[in-house]
Formats: C-alpha cells, sequence, structure tokens
C-alpha cells in the first residue's frame, strides 16, 4: 500500500491568499503583457473600460497564440511550460494566473494559433470558492460571440485575448486617470521593445518610449556605460557573466523646469532592466542614500533572467534585492564614480574671507561629546584591492572637478563628526541639505536663504550664538539621517521644505 496520501491545498483559501502577493494594479496587467512578449507579439493593445457601471479590462496581442495544451497549461498556478532564461520574461510559470486573481475574480482567454481554430477558456474564482476546488471552463471551441471578439481585437491570424472582469483590486477606480498611468508605466518599463519596433496601445492610443536616462537629450552627460564581469562565485557552474551600467547626468535645468520634469528625490537612482524589461525604478539599491545632490542621477543595470536569484528578482517583477556579494561588488565599482558625481553637481558660490561664518569650535566641540550623542551609524566604505581601467577614468574624473570653491575641514577619527559647509542653493531652496561621508555628517547651508545672511553673518563675530545655531542644526540633521529610509524620504524633504519655507517669509 503507498504511504504517500494526496495532500490537495484548499481552493478557495489558498486563491484568497494569492489574491495579495504583492502586484498592484499595474504590475499585474504588464505582467500579462509580458507573455504577449514572449509570444512574439508586434502589436499589444489594452483596453480599460466601465460598462454598465462594471469596469472591464482587455489585453489583445498579435502573438502566437496558444493551442489547447498550452491553453491549459497558462490557467495553472505554476504552469508548466518552456521559458528561455536569456530573452524571456515570464518566471516560475505565475504570471497569467496570480496577475489576473489579484486584479479581478474572473479571467477569460481567447486565442488561435496560426492555422488552428479560436480556443476559448475560463477560472472564475466565484466558482472555486463555490466548489473549493480549481476548476475552469475549457479548452474548448469558442464561440460565436468569443470568436467575434477575437477578431474584433486582433488584426493577424494569431494572437490572444486575455478579458478581466469582475475587477474588485484595481488601484484607481478613475478609468481615464487610470489608463494615464498605466501608458507612462508602460512606455518607461517597455522602452527598450517599443525602439524595437512593437506597438503599444491603451484605449486606442499609441504609447511612446520614455527614456528615463534622456539619452537623446544632447545636454545629457553620459558618466559612463560599461560591462562589468561578476565574480564566477555568482554564477551557475562559475561561468563568466556580465552586468551591464550606464550611468547619465540629466540636464541641469531651473527649478520650475526640473519639477515639471520629475528630477527630484523619487526618481533618482538606478533604473533596473532584466531581459531588457524595467523590474525596478528610482531605486538606491543600497549603494547611496537619497539626498538632493542625486536628483539628476540615472543609472541604467541590465541583466539576464540567469542572474534572477542572486538578483533577488521575485515573480511578480517589481523589484530587486540583490545578495550582500552583489551588493558589495556594485559599491566596489560604482560607488567612487557616484561620490565624484555628487561633488560635481554642489553649486556652490565664492564667499569672501570677510563674509566666512567660522564654524570650528562647533565642529570640536561636536566631534569631543560624539559618543554622547544619538546619532547615524557610520558609514564605511568597502573597497576592493584592484582598480580597474573604470577606476582610473573614475579617478581622472574626479581630479578635474573644481573644489576651490568648497570648504573641507579635517574631522575627529573617533566617534560622529561634523562638518559645515556652504552651497548656493537659491532663494527658494531649503535652509540646509545633510549627508553623511563615512564618520562625518555634513551640514551644508543654503547661502542665498535669507536666514543665512540674517542671522548667521549678523552674528557671526559672537561665537556663542553661531555654535548654539550649529548645534540645533547638526541636531536636526542626524534625526534625518538616522531616520531618512526609501519610505520616508519624501517626508523628510517635505518637513524641511516646509520649514524653510516658513523661515523665508518670516525673515523677508
Amino acid at each position: 500500500m503507498d504511504k504517500y496520501k494526496s495532500n490537495q491545498p484548499n481552493a478557495a483559501k489558498l486563491v484568497s491568499s494569492l489574491r495579495s502577493t504583492g502586484y498592484d494594479s499595474y504590475s499585474a496587467i504588464e505582467d500579462i503583457v509580458d507573455n504577449s512578449i514572449d509570444a512574439g507579439a508586434r502589436n499589444i493593445s489594452i483596453l480599460v473600460s466601465t460598462t454598465d457601471g462594471e469596469l472591464g479590462i482587455m489585453i489583445a496581442d498579435d502573438g502566437h497564440g496558444m493551442d489547447e495544451h498550452i491553453l491549459d497549461q497558462a490557467l495553472k498556478l505554476g504552469s508548466d511550460t518552456e521559458k528561455n532564461d536569456l530573452s524571456d520574461l515570464g518566471k516560475f510559470g505565475m504570471g497569467l494566473c496570480t496577475a489576473s486573481i489579484s486584479l479581478s475574480r474572473k479571467l477569460e482567454v481567447i486565442t488561435k494559433t496560426k492555422g488552428g481554430s479560436v480556443l476559448y477558456s475560463c477560472q472564475d474564482l466565484d466558482l472555486i470558492a463555490e466548489l473549493n476546488d480549481f476548476r475552469k471552463i475549457g479548452p474548448e471551441m469558442a464561440n460565436d460571440s468569443q470568436v467575434e471578439l477575437f477578431e474584433q481585437l486582433v488584426s493577424g491570424e494569431n494572437g490572444t485575448v486575455v478579458v478581466l472582469s469582475k475587477i474588485d483590486r484595481i488601484s484607481d477606480s478613475n478609468t481615464s486617470q487610470f489608463a494615464n498611468k498605466l501608458s507612462r508605466d508602460l512606455g518607461r518599463i517597455y522602452r527598450k521593445f517599443i525602439d524595437s519596433g512593437i506597438r503599444f496601445e491603451v484605449n486606442n492610443k499609441k504609447i511612446e518610449a520614455n527614456d528615463p536616462l534622456w539619452t537623446d537629450n544632447e545636454m545629457t552627460q553620459i558618466y559612463s556605460d560599461e560591462l562589468y564581469e561578476l565574480p564566477t562565485s555568482l554564477t551557475r557552474g562559475g561561468r563568466v557573466k556580465k552586468i551591464r551600467i550606464k550611468i547619465a547626468l540629466l540636464p541641469d535645468l531651473n527649478p520650475e523646469q526640473s519639477k515639471s520634469a520629475g528630477i527630484n528625490l523619487t526618481n533618482q537612482g538606478f533604473y533596473v532592466l532584466r531581459n531588457n524589461r524595467e523590474i525596478a525604478h528610482g531605486v538606491t539599491l543600497g549603494i547611496f542614500s537619497r539626498h538632493n545632490d542625486f536628483n539628476r542621477l540615472r543609472i541604467e543595470l541590465e541583466f539576464d533572467a540567469e542572474l534572477d536569484e542572486v538578483m533577488g528578482v521575485t515573480f511578480s517583477k517589481d523589484g530587486i534585492k540583490p545578495n550582500q556579494t552583489v551588493s558589495d561588488f556594485l559599491k566596489q565599482e560604482i560607488g567612487g564614480q557616484i561620490s565624484s558625481i555628487r561633488k560635481s553637481t554642489v553649486k556652490t558660490k565664492k564667499v569672501s574671507d570677510e563674509s566666512k561664518v567660522d564654524h570650528a569650535g562647533s565642529e570640536s566641540i561636536i566631534a569631543q561629546k560624539a559618543k554622547l550623542l544619538i546619532t547615524p551609524e557610520a558609514e564605511i566604505e568597502k573597497r576592493g584591492p584592484r582598480i580597474n581601467s573604470g577606476d582610473r577614468e573614475m579617478k581622472d574624473s574626479e581630479s578635474q572637478i573644481d573644489r576651490s570653491n568648497y570648504r573641507e575641514t579635517k574631522t575627529s577619527p573617533k566617534g560622529i563628526g561634523a562638518r559645515f559647509d556652504t552651497a548656493s542653493m537659491g532663494r527658494e531652496g531649503v535652509l540646509y541639505e545633510t549627508y553623511q561621508e563615512g564618520k562625518v555628517i555634513v551640514v551644508r547651508w543654503n547661502i542665498d536663504h535669507p536666514f543665512y545672511e540674517r542671522v548667521l553673518m549678523t552674528n557671526r563675530d559672537s561665537k556663542d550664538i553661531v555654535s548654539a545655531i550649529d548645534y540645533l542644526v547638526f541636531a536636526l540633521a542626524s534625526a534625518e539621517l538616522k531616520n531618512v529610509n526609501e519610505e520616508s524620504v519624501e517626508l523628510m524633504a517635505s518637513l524641511k521644505s516646509i520649514m524653510s519655507s516658513n523661515l523665508r517669509v518670516l525673515l523677508s
């Protein structure tokens, strides 16, 4: 007698749990679009509409279509279909089912291969819950109305139409707003495919490629664009694998233009491409901390799906969490370039000796009492033993940076020290900015803000007043750096902006 017994999951509870797998409404649709691209589609159309108060979404493509076996697998969790790690966008066979149930309760698929018949299949979560069993309709021959819908949406002989209904988990019930955001996301996420000639439409409007690095703008500076060979310990069988990293610095626009163009804290950082499809945007990957100095920084990181495990890619393909070895590798290879960019983007203004404020006393007291202060942990930079050609280029670029107007002060090697310097950030800019350099918290005063001239400059001969002001701002900077993270960075920036604005009004 076989000792092994069937251990089928509770279908109703499992499906209910899978509805909260991390997809949002947009990433769910994008995961379905991945299937269209993997099927060789050259035209992909998405329709978002409301009929009799019920929201519906249809994704149609002119790809290869599915035969009966593939369609049967497509509507299974963990479908068993062949995948090419070097080119396919799908992952784990979870895309169509898991993406659809995160958004809607009913999934219908109408599909046709070249020379084949129009087939139909349907998965209804209400039926699964009622029967407490994984049941579906089909695959079966499509009826007349289903064939008519297919022919209406697919221009060629073959293709697939995915219909989502009973939608109860959409991010924005305003169909116009939802479609507009979806269009923007598609243009950025699939920019490489749009450039290759694949046509995307949302509600019959063509989607244009949206390059976050602005590489076609003649004012964009491509800082570096190189292939990096990963340590063989990270790859299967010790094979050589490479990743591509392109670092760009967007044009230096005025504040109003920058705001309109989205050059801000949220959009700075890495744009990660897996098999040419973006899976993360505006992330730091722990390589740097968000700061206004990096608003113009864009980094495109590309790799293929064979590196999914070490890059920490999930089946929803909406982010990555590289393992520690990869993070250390990235810090070693491009950390210096990012530091160099930061220094080159600081807008400094020459300050005469008569107009300088002496912060040495404040820096000395902070260093002496460092171990008693509540401050963020010191950032220790890890450096590799070798210097490659990319590193030499970075050092050459660093040597060209003008540091003549940038004041640097030696700091105590023990505890968290402080350094106060100045920069021109505009009258409408924040009062101060802060960041961390190893064991030093840097406070950069905005010399254009009324507070600097009316308070600091007016009282520069009074060491007690200068120190008191320095201590106050250092305390604020320490609290900011200790609590800032990916989620809170915008809140911190907003608080500082409001404080700076109110001071500007009160002192003007």
